[in-house]
Order: C-alpha cells, then structure tokens, then sequence
C-alpha cells in the first residue's frame, strides 16, 4: 500500500476558534473535521479523541511514562451506514469534501500549558479514520492538533527574598594555579513575565584579562514530580533564552584586580508558563474529607474539580550567570502569574517557540501532513520589552470581543443535594445539604451538616468552601452544639418518604413488571433481603422540568431486631444563562 497522499488528499481539524486556539476551562469546543479522498474506498470509522495530561516522560524507577488524565473524551463520528445495523464497510467518493461537525466541553480546574522535553501538560484533539484494504488489513490515518489552555488568574506576584551565590574554580596548572571565584546576588527571587532582573556580580582579583567578555546570562527551566521519590523526582535543567552580559566597566577587555558589577542587566523574563503554585509535596495535606458522612458524599463536581487542581508536576525556574566555561552561579527563582483578566495583558509565543506533540500511542499509525507541532502562548504585558528590545506581541484577547456593545451569555449551574437519615423513633437524626454553585469565574460550594444524638444535642457545622478563577481555595467553617428536645419526632420528609415507597411497592404488585418505552421515567422501586434477614427497599424518581432536574432516592432498611432506618437524598441540579451587556 501507498502513503497517506495516495489515498487522502485532506484530512483537516478545522476549529471554530480558529488555527491557533486559545482555551480556558468551562468553554465549548467546535469544529468539524474535512475529509476528501483521492479515490474511492470503504471507511471502517471516523473516530475523534480530545484529552487533556499530565506526563512525566521515561520515569527512571518505572521505566515507563507516569501521567495524570484531566479528561479524555472519544466520540466516533461515523462507524456504519445510514439505515444499516452493522458497523463499517460505507463507500465513500474520491474528490468531494465530507464535513463532520463535532463540539465537546473543556472542564474546568485544569492547569495551563506546558511543554518540556521531561514532563508535559497538554490539550490536543486527534481524528482518525480507520480503513481496512483488499488484504483485510487495517489501516489508521491520524491528523492531531494541540491547543494553548490558559488556566483564568486573577494574578499571582512573588516578591521573594533576596539570594546570593557564588562559585569557584582553579586555573592553570603547577607553579602557575590560580583560583577564580565570583559571587552573583540578585535583590529578590520572585519576578512576573516581562519583568527586568538585575543582579549584582563580584569577580575575584585572579581572573582572566577578557572575563568581562565571557559573561552570560540563562533563564532555565526543570519540572518536579510531586510525590515521586527524591531519585527520580527531578529533570535536568533545560535552557529557554541565553543573553551574552555587557559589561559596564570602563575598560572591560584589560579589567584587573577584583571586579564588581552592581545592578548589571540580566535578562527579562520572556513568555512562560508560572511557576506551580503552592506546596504538594505531600498530597495527604490537599485530601479534603467530610464529617461525618465521609468525602464520598462529595459532589461529582467539586471532587473532579479538586482532582484536577492537585498539581502533578511542578515547574521550577532558575538564573544562571557563567563566566567563560569555569564558573557557574546559580539561583532559584519563581515566576508569578499575570492576570488575565486585564485588558494590558495580551498573550504571546512561548520563548523556545514550536513544540512537538507525538504520543507514545501513535506508533503505527499514519500520520497525514504530520509530524505535528504548536506553540504554546502565555499572558505577557503588551508594552513590555524583551531583552533590551522591543517585544513583537500578537494581540490575543483575554476578554470578550468588546464593539459598541456586546452581548455575552454566562452559564449558572446550581446543584443542592439534601440527604437525611434517621432511625425509626426519630433518634440519631442527621442531615446534610450540599449546595455547588458554578459560574465562569468561580465555584462556591456550601456543606451544612446536623447531627442529633440521643441526649439530644444537635451538632451543626457549616463549611464554605470557595474556588476562584486562578485556582486558589480558602474554607470557612463554622460550628454550633445546641440541646433539643429528648424525644424527638420523625422529620416530616421522612414520613412523606416512608408512605411515597409504600405505594410504589403496592403499585409494582398490582401491575406488571413489563414497561413501555415512554416509561423510562417512571418511578422504580427495588427490594433487596440480604443473608441476615434485613430487608432494603430503594426508591428513584426523577422530575425534569426543562429547568430543573430533580433525582430522589429513598432507602428504607428493615433491620433484623425489628428497627428500621431511613436514608432520603434529594440532588437537584438548575442551570439558568444570564445575558452581560459590555460597552465601551
């Protein structure tokens, strides 16, 4: 068989974004994929996959990649013929462009781009079409394209303390040694992209002539594996930008006797992605549980958004100064975030530029017009210089396109869940009501729990717990303890509960199990007794407005000595669409 220009003359992912896309968690991703053959043949499947990962490339212990996946989607776009029941074997013609639509949401919670040679954090969305020939051989052409993920910030500044370091070497050889030393100190470690860093650098008096004239400057870049053991837990450094120093001495090709060089420019920071935020080293400090119904009770949305949010690897910067090939001073540093909110800050072209972006996954695979590369963009303040020149700055809005007005729609999503439980004389009550809302620029999550024992006190704890659109979390707890009366009376939920399950079981014994389609909504009810004796019954409703989205489950335990327990939950979920009117 041929290449792939024998049989597909295109094979393009064509984003609605357009070609160089820059996303941030909570949008909605579309696009189509065009697809035209140079002659006809028989398509097994059109499939597309959008993922989103963290790897750590070539772990030394495991000997493989260690990743973390913050979504991966696989939708397939065709696999059989219209009005058919079996999967592939559809003709398609040679010569015509077949346009498949498709539109997928980006969760939130993730972290921005990053590529490095070690370890990466990346979004791509990858088309196959699988065809199988005359030999009965199956053939995969691929077409990926990554995307930049901007992770919203409101802007993180790192002022950092002052450092200092120095480093020594013996020149020459016998009679002739000498010892070269130097000391670089720089008045803060911490700096935002665009941000000039100057430093202070002091040479010894023993020293070549022309030093001065073998200085460089480097910011590099390593990655972390949070968690990894201390022998496999680092990269190596890897350079971004390298600037040659201009000395400010008056005669820098003779200088003599010991050389300070107060407040020298180094570099300016170039477009990168922040440093990670925080300290994970141990990922027991970041478990979140609930009291006292356990961290399974958990909404599925606030405990994927935490998962998402717990870094996997992290991202370290350094300035390095060298002085001909004999000394090396280096210092830490970390990068701060820029907001990316403010309309002075635009987004720009990773420093080291393309990336490549294959996957261990796609050996075998025919690449059509790969291999396939992007550059990652990262917020950078639009006037800012690089390096002593001026900055060449593709203006990327990080906010709506604003005209005279513009209307844009923000997404609400409010989910309760209400859970109660209590024994049949109404004794060693609780309850619990979670409430998540999720709005483009935050989520806010309110836990109110309450627990009656059989002395009567009512234990209540409420816990708010606040996401913003850079990632940050702060948690507010407040608790009170209170007496109430002895005898306490069933809830009147649970009354209600208790006949609701009554008669759905009296109505599955007078009908027939057998339902219509259009029942798929009706309520069902299940009895369970297991080995011990003790019966439980499960109930489930669910009541859809159009609005609102309502699921009540109830759970009636007969127990062996007679007793009996109630457990009723109530999740309901709201979506409303507000309209923000910008004008200039």
């Amino acid at each position: 068989m041929g290449t792939e220009t024998d049989i597909v003359a295109r094979f393009d992912i064509h984003l609605d974004a357009g070609e160089e896309p820059v996303f941030k968690g909570g949008e909605l991703i579309t696009g189509k994929l065009l697809i035209e053959l140079r002659k006809p043949i028989i398509i097994n499947a059109v499939k597309l996959q959008m993922k989103g990962r963290a790897a750590w490339l070539n772990d030394p212990l495991k000997k493989d990649d260690i990743e973390k996946v913050y979504f991966d989607q696989d939708f397939t776009l065709l696999e059989r013929p219209p009005g058919k029941p079996e999967p592939g074997h559809f003709k398609w013609i040679g010569d015509f462009t077949y346009s498949l639509p498709f539109e997928c949401p980006l969760p939130k919670g993730c972290p921005s781009t990053y590529e490095g040679p070690h370890a990466f954090i990346r979004y791509f969305i990858r088309a196959s079409l699988v065809q199988e020939d005359e030999f009965e051989k199956i053939h995969e052409y691929y077409v990926k394209k990554a995307f930049t993920l901007v992770s919203p910030s409101e802007g993180h500044i790192v002022t950092g303390e002052s450092a200092q370091t120095e480093d020594s070497a013996i020149l020459g050889k016998c009679c002739c040694k000498s010892k070269l030393s130097a000391e670089l100190a720089l008045p803060k470690t911490g700096y935002l992209p665009g941000e000039s860093i100057y430093g202070n650098l002091k040479i010894g008096s023993k020293h070549p002539k022309d030093i001065l004239n073998h200085m460089e400057a480097r910011l590099v870049d390593r990655v972390r594996r949070i968690g990894a053991p201390e022998i496999s837990a680092a990269s190596p450094w890897r350079t971004l930008y390298v600037r040659k120093l201009e000395s400010n001495h008056e005669s820098p090709n003779k200088a003599k006797g010991a050389i300070e060089q107060n407040g020298i420019f180094l570099l300016t920071v170039p477009p990168v992605c922040p440093s990670t935020k925080g300290d994970y080293e141990d990922p027991s400090k970041i478990e979140h549980i609930l009291s006292p119904y356990g961290k399974l009770l958990e909404s599925p949305s606030t405990a994927t958004l935490r998962f998402r949010k717990i870094p996997f690897v992290k991202i370290e910067y350094g300035i390095q100064v060298t002085l001909g090939t004999d000394i090396l001073l280096e210092i830490p540093i970390e990068i701060g975030e820029l907001s990316t909110r403010d309309k002075n800050n635009t987004l720009e072209s990773f420093v080291t530029g393309p990336q490549p972006v294959e996957e261990a996954d796609e050996k075998g695979k025919i690449a059509v017009n790969g291999p396939f590369v992007y550059t990652p963009v990262y917020p950078y303040p639009q006037n800012a210089g690089i390096n002593g020149k001026a900055a060449s700055v593709t203006v990327i809005s990080t906010e709506p396109s604003i005209q005279h007005s513009h209307q844009g729609p923000e997404k609400t999503i409010v989910t309760t869940t209400h859970t109660i439980v209590t024994h049949s004389d109404g004794h060693e009550s609780k309850t619990m009501e979670e409430t998540v809302v999720e709005t483009e620029g935050e989520v806010v999550r309110t836990v109110h729990e309450s627990t009656v024992n059989d002395d009567g006190i009512k234990s209540e704890r409420k816990e708010t717990t606040t996401i913003d659109a850079s990632g940050d979390e702060k948690t507010q707890v407040e608790t009170s303890k209170t007496r109430v009366a002895e005898s306490s009376e069933v809830p009147e939920i649970i009354k209600e509960a208790r006949e609701r399950i009554e008669e759905l079981v009296e109505h599955q014994l007078e009908h027939s199990p057998a339902k219509s389609p259009s029942a798929a909504s009706e309520p069902t009810v299940e009895t369970i007794v297991n080995e011990n004796g003790e019966e439980t019954i499960v109930s489930t409703e669910v009541i859809d407005d159009g609005e609102t989205r309502t699921v009540k489950t109830t759970t009636i335990t007969k127990h062996a000595d007679g007793s009996e327990s109630t457990l009723v939950q109530e999740n309901t979920t709201s979506e409303t669409i507000t309209t923000t009117v910008y004008e200039d």
